[in-house]
């Protein structure tokens, strides 16, 4: 067992969380370089990393239009066994804060500032602030919180002597956007792999967790994974008084996000875990002005969670229900039509539409078989064009995928009503312990060995779960099914390789089991987000010193 002074690490904790939490670094803006300015004066300060210059600093995140980089720092003992201890630095904005935004920084000034209007609080909340058990403030939970205890336990590990294996630390941007930092960082881990012959035994993240039950704490043994499915439809357009003669493609795709929104048969269920249903994130007319008119075309994205299903298995369930979902609406539109020919003495004759539903790599193929060369000479450069305007952020990722596609009917010589599916980044990987099958004897029994530390030491209850459900950039710990996946993502997602990669290869090559142990928090991204006290300075820096003691044997 390592020999650390765990009150002088309280002290340490409470020291480097206020000042982590003063650094406004939001994601995916400018203000996300404060935090390796912050992290850097931090690994300087430090002796071990005064003497070896080489084992810390800042990596590139190759064609980052914000220069952002990975700061990471590593103890080199005896051995090649590795730990790896990775938490994000990124914040989301406070535009819910109102009038507390100049104290969303200051944990101390906001809980004064927040008892003044506490009987507006949740009932829950304004327990917790009575109670004074808990740190509110932007980024307590998400998680500055996890950070100061691993940059914490990372100093502590730089002072022992003839130390056992090595600790890797990585702090990294753009969690909560597109994990840019991660799979950054993934290419670091396999450069120090190779450089310093290491072997990874075990990845940590400090994620907060939330509680069913206020007193049983949870740990989690992988982490969801993530896809965001995008549907284009285009329809027919007609005016608004002659509305039979048309396809309004807003009606087919409400019925769509009718069958998708919180629709349990896409959700995984192993082992007694479920991935959270699906919920859209992004949806809108292609309509930019008015006239009496119906659209011509309707385009959006959801969030898929998952356990298990591959792009490729995702990609055929949502054909599905865009095939069912057309044929719903034809349905009810000849029935709607036939009646009301009827009241107005007319025959009837069936509307013509029919149901056609295609992959974005299929339109693509279409759009080429009409047209050839001139289509892809064309396509190349308007995909050039739209390329650049999102990493200008002039527009997001969701909404170049649809103009791809709205470049692409325009080589489309059939005018019927249509389905486009595809990919939108990010990719999360699906990853847990349990799909290792020739794991570590030490790392199968972790659970329980810190189930029964945590019982031992706090007279406290946690729980083992497989899956971390809030999403974390554990998902780049690990991953399977490598080649087929980067096959689907090739096909349906038109950015993949472009402005979006994934080094699927050097997961694989990197690939070890995975962790979360982090504090209690909760009400994330919100005004009354807030850490448990107990938690960040005495209980989890216990824990995750434990986890890493028993992977390397101290």
């Amino acid at each position: 067992m390592s020999k650390i002074n765990f009150e002088n690490l309280s002290h340490e904790i409470k020291d480097i969380f206020y000042d982590y939490i003063k650094i406004k670094g939001y994601t995916s803006t400018k203000d996300e370089k404060l935090t390796e300015e912050f992290l850097i004066n931090f690994f300087e300060s430090i002796d071990y990393f005064q003497k070896n210059p080489d084992k810390y600093g800042l990596y590139n995140i190759e064609g980052d239009s914000l220069k952002r980089k990975v700061s990471w720092a590593m103890v080199k003992g005896e051995g090649s066994d590795t730990v790896v201890l990775i938490h994000h630095n990124d914040i989301v904005g406070i535009e819910d804060y109102k009038n507390f935004k100049p104290y969303a920084f200051n944990p101390e000034q906001l809980e004064k500032e927040l008892f003044k209007y506490k009987d507006s609080l949740s009932d829950e909340s304004k327990i917790d602030l009575e109670s004074k058990k808990y740190i509110f403030g932007k980024g307590t939970a998400d998680m500055k919180a996890g950070g100061a205890i691993q940059l914490s336990l990372i100093k502590e590990y730089s002072s022992l002597k003839n130390s056992k294996g090595n600790i890797i630390l990585l702090s990294v941007p753009d969690e909560e956007n597109l994990s840019s930092g991660m799979r950054a960082a993934v290419l670091l881990l396999d450069e120090l792999r190779q450089k310093y012959n290491l072997k990874y035994k075990l990845m940590i993240n400090s994620e907060p967790h939330q509680r069913l039950d206020e007193n049983i704490g949870i740990i989690s043994e992988g982490s969801v994974g993530k896809m965001m499915p995008f549907v284009y439809i285009r329809g027919s357009m007609s005016h608004a008084g002659k509305v039979f003669e048309g396809f309004n493609p807003t009606n087919l795709m409400s019925e769509i996000v009718r069958r998708t929104e919180l629709n349990i048969e896409l959700s995984d269920f192993i082992n007694g875990e479920s991935a959270p249903p699906p919920t859209w994130l992004y949806l809108k007319d292609r309509k930019y002005d008015y006239d009496v008119s119906m659209p011509l075309s309707i385009g959006g994205c959801f969030s898929v969670l998952t356990l298990n299903k591959e792009p490729q298995d995702l990609m055929e369930d949502i054909r599905k229900i865009c095939v069912n979902s057309f044929n719903n609406v034809i349905n009810e539109m000849n029935k709607r039509y036939k009646i009301f020919r009827e009241k107005t003495d007319k025959e009837y004759k069936k509307l013509p539409w029919k149901t056609k539903v295609v992959t974005f790599d299929e339109l693509y193929n279409e759009a080429y078989k009409n047209y050839k060369e001139e289509f892809t000479k064309n396509y190349n450069k308007e995909f050039e064009n739209i390329k650049q305007k999102v990493i200008n952020n002039e527009i997001n990722m969701i909404e170049g995928n649809l103009e791809l596609v709205d470049t692409i009917f325009q080589y489309i010589n059939e005018l019927s009503p249509k389905v486009v599916i595809g990919l939108s980044p990010p990719y999360y990987p699906n990853v847990s312990n349990i799909y290792f099958a020739n794991i570590d004897e030490k790392i199968k029994n972790i659970s329980n060995e810190i189930k029964k530390y945590v019982r031992d030491e706090f007279n406290q209850q946690y729980t083992r779960e497989y899956f971390y459900t809030g999403i974390s950039d554990l998902s780049y710990s690990s991953i399977k099914e490598s080649k087929s996946i980067m096959i689907s993502l090739a096909k349906n997602m038109p950015f993949y390789n472009e402005i979006y990669s994934i080094p699927v290869e050097k997961i694989e090559q990197n690939s070890m089991p995975c962790i979360n142990i982090g504090p209690l928090g909760k009400d994330f991204h919100k005004l009354t987000e807030r850490v448990l006290k107990e938690d960040l300075f005495y209980r989890t820096p216990r824990i995750s010193n434990h986890a890493i003691s028993i992977v390397l044997d101290w």
